[in-house]
């Protein structure tokens, strides 16, 4: 299940046909580097050196999207965003956080909230066109060079963060499911100051989680770490929910229940 996941998260579903024609390839980095390294000039995008800039910073940082401003100023910032948009490349999430208001009309909000700015954040319209950005295009030199194993070296130090933000969006997919939650939207929470995996609400019901891509397992005090991030917000949640690659720790899965659910990568199955 582990490498299926793998796959998913570089070649979305339209690259391979079947499980048949995934298992041509040992793993994912052989299958990156026969199906993209290899072929990168049979790979052609309709956009400008300041777009596929943009890209490039979307795929690596924490996809905020005033984060362009750092590079472009603000109004080309907000162009070159319109134009993605447009060309189908991105999706825009909105943020959730409430704007800073004062309890008192008549008051004036400190300097520092009053300058506070909320963050949408940019999603790629694919998996891979996020892979492609993250990792193939700001190493073109390279491959042109025909280094396609220093450049799948790069790919293979990295690919357990890049994947992060995949499984992320697997788990809420899964949880949806399993939870046969319809017609409530799950997302990801995200202030300044924290961000929450995975929130969802509905008439005061609330459901919380934290998604896990690492090489160890997770232990009891992730759900501290929750705790505190629930304060901060306000909220009791009804029910939390941890996925991880690597598994639990002993003590935390003797606390599982119906209000505390552990999801593992067998349990990604649901999705296939």
């Amino acid at each position: 299940m582990s490498e299926l996941l793998k796959f998913h998260f570089v070649f979305d579903d339209f690259f391979f046909e079947n499980l048949s024609d995934i298992k041509i390839y040992n793993n994912i980095f052989e299958a990156i580097k026969n199906e993209i390294l290899y072929k990168f000039d049979e790979f052609i995008f309709d956009l400008s050196s300041d777009e596929k800039l943009a890209l490039m910073k979307f795929a690596k940082s924490d996809r905020k999207k005033y984060g362009l401003n750092k590079i472009f100023p603000r109004y080309k910032s907000q162009k070159i965003v319109n134009d993605l948009l447009n060309k189908n490349y991105i999706i825009l999430e909105k943020t959730r956080e409430k704007k800073p208001t004062p309890k008192n009309p008549k008051e004036k909000l400190p300097r520092h909230l009053r300058r506070y700015v909320m963050h949408d954040k940019i999603h790629f319209k694919s998996n891979f066109l996020r892979f492609w950005f993250r990792f193939v295009e700001p190493n073109l030199t390279l491959l042109k060079r025909n280094k396609f194993d220093e450049v799948l070296e790069k790919i293979k130090c990295d690919f357990d963060n890049y994947s992060s933000l995949g499984f992320e969006t697997l788990s809420c997919e899964l949880l949806k499911k399993r939870l046969d939650l319809k017609e409530i939207e799950i997302y990801s929470f995200w202030t300044k100051e924290f961000e929450i995996d995975i929130f969802a609400k509905l008439n005061g019901f609330f459901i919380v989680g934290e998604v896990k891509y690492k090489e160890r397992k997770v232990c009891k005090n992730i759900l501290n770490l929750i705790d505190l991030k629930c304060q901060k917000l306000g909220i009791s949640p009804h029910i939390v929910a941890l996925f991880s690659k690597s598994g639990f720790s002993k003590e935390l899965i003797n606390l599982k229940s119906k209000n505390l659910l552990l999801f593992e990568l067998n349990d990604f199955k649901d999705l296939v």
